[in-house]
């Protein structure tokens, strides 16, 4: 029994982890000894794919022209990216920055902007007539940037057979800060705020910026291990998220990367599309050891419900600090 012990014992010295199985008991990272930037580094990285290597940088925000609200600039991959803002004709230098992420749409930025019909998934607009200046860019395989076969990866893995979809989308978010930086923003203390696939942008975004400072995700609930569907993360076609499932982490290490910042999770028990269960053992331990995360399910389906919207809100003013350095807009 004594070299059983001895041996297992062995085993957990030597292989630290963000995860480590052991009679069918896994150690994330934050409790295996090793540090954030490692989990990241062998993790979170290559499950993401390799990016290409950029020879450009991103330009400034320019404002098109006949459109008080829509911006762009072009991305290190030469993209042309559209970008709308909404300050309510407010002085910008004063008001705090979120960077609301759409859902899977056909129209991208224009819907969490308010441009569609659905009031719940407006809740960048809702968001600007509180105060705040809302940033809501189209990612890459919808709305303008791809108005035919949307959400389609097929040629994008053609063009980069080693990277990820779900990585460059991620890439793009920080590619935004760098724009943003330039045009004059202070952009180290940031919100984002996402639903569904919005939301699950938003949390691996924040994990790797340090620059966002806080972060609702809505109906963004991602089991890897437990998903009942699992083929939604690496699909043969139409959108394929990663080249495999990721099988060596888990969604709550992902949120603790984003620790002591601040991270609000709304899930839902009857989600139909992206199917959450009861916080399991390792979302306990976590939200236990980080107070910064508030982790909460309710029992609707896959929405963003009024009551919801509006507790998100209110945690919001409340966990946001206020930056007041001068911004401006590149005109």
């Amino acid at each position: 029994m004594f070299i059983i012990i001895f041996v297992l014992s062995t085993i957990i010295f030597f292989f630290k982890a963000s995860y480590i199985k052991l009679i069918n008991y896994y150690i994330p990272w934050y409790e295996a000894g090793i540090s954030r930037e490692e989990f990241i580094k062998h993790k979170i990285i290559p499950a993401l794919g390799q990016a290409p290597v950029l020879k450009e940088t991103v330009t400034p925000l320019k404002k098109k022209l006949g459109d008080i609200h829509t911006y762009y600039y072009v991305n290190p991959l030469q993209e042309k990216v559209p970008v709308i803002i909404l300050n309510n004709n407010q002085n910008i230098s004063t008001q705090k920055v979120v960077i609301a992420i759409h859902e899977t749409n056909k129209i991208g930025g224009e819907e969490p902007c308010g441009k569609n019909i659905k009031d719940e998934m407006a809740y960048g607009r809702a968001l600007s007539e509180k105060g705040y200046i809302v940033v809501c860019p189209t990612l890459s395989f919808t709305g303008r940037r791809q108005p035919i076969n949307y959400w389609d990866t097929k040629q994008f893995y053609e063009n980069y057979p080693n990277w990820s979809a779900l990585g460059k989308d991620i890439m793009e978010i920080s590619w935004l800060l760098d724009s943003m930086a330039i045009s004059g923003f202070d952009v180290s203390n940031v919100a984002v705020i996402g639903h569904s696939q919005g939301a699950i942008y938003g949390l691996f975004a924040a994990a790797l910026d340090l620059r966002i400072k806080t972060v609702i995700a809505n109906a963004g609930f991602v089991s890897f291990k437990y998903d009942p569907n699992p083929e939604r993360w690496s699909r043969n076609k139409w959108y394929k998220a990663l080249p495999k499932i990721p099988s060596e982490f888990t969604y709550a290490e992902v949120v603790a990367a984003i620790a002591p910042r601040n991270a609000l999770i709304c899930n839902y028990l009857q989600d139909e599309i992206l199917v959450a269960t009861y916080p399991y053992d390792h979302i306990k331990n976590m939200i236990e050891k980080y107070p910064s995360i508030d982790w909460l399910f309710f029992s609707e389906g896959h929405s963003f419900p009024i009551e919801v919207r509006e507790f998100a809100f209110s945690w919001l003013s409340q966990t946001f600090i206020s930056h007041t350095k001068n911004n401006h807009l590149t005109k």
